[in-house]
């Protein structure tokens, strides 16, 4: 009897243990082991965003009172105090995302 060759060939994939299947879902394997290791990471993250969203604003005052003149600045900060307050009292300016229908308009001050 003569052997025949075969003309299929099997291909096949072993890993190391043929019972373990990755987990190849959201979020990546890299988070996941970060997240493990550092179990607090995300409270952390949430508090850096929160802490950016209320210095921003002063980061832009400082970077406007380094380039302007003393004048210009304390003219500037007049102008946009008034246009707050306008805002505050009277609601005039307002800007809603996704529910406003006109584009947000530059800042006006009245004289």
């Amino acid at each position: 009897m003569l052997l025949k060759t075969s003309k299929q060939i099997l291909d096949s994939s072993r890993y190391r243990a043929t019972y373990y299947q990755q987990n190849r879902s959201f979020p990546p394997a890299f988070i996941r082991r970060f997240l493990l290791r550092y179990p607090s990471a995300h409270l952390y993250l949430v508090f850096g965003l929160c802490s950016s969203a209320m210095v921003a604003p002063v980061l832009h005052s400082c970077y406007l009172y380094m380039t302007m003149s003393k004048n210009e600045f304390e003219q500037y900060r007049v102008e946009q105090n008034a246009v707050v307050l306008e805002r505050q009292k009277f609601g005039k300016g307002l800007w809603f995302p996704f529910m406003s229908k006109e584009e947000p308009k530059p800042a006006e001050t009245s004289r």
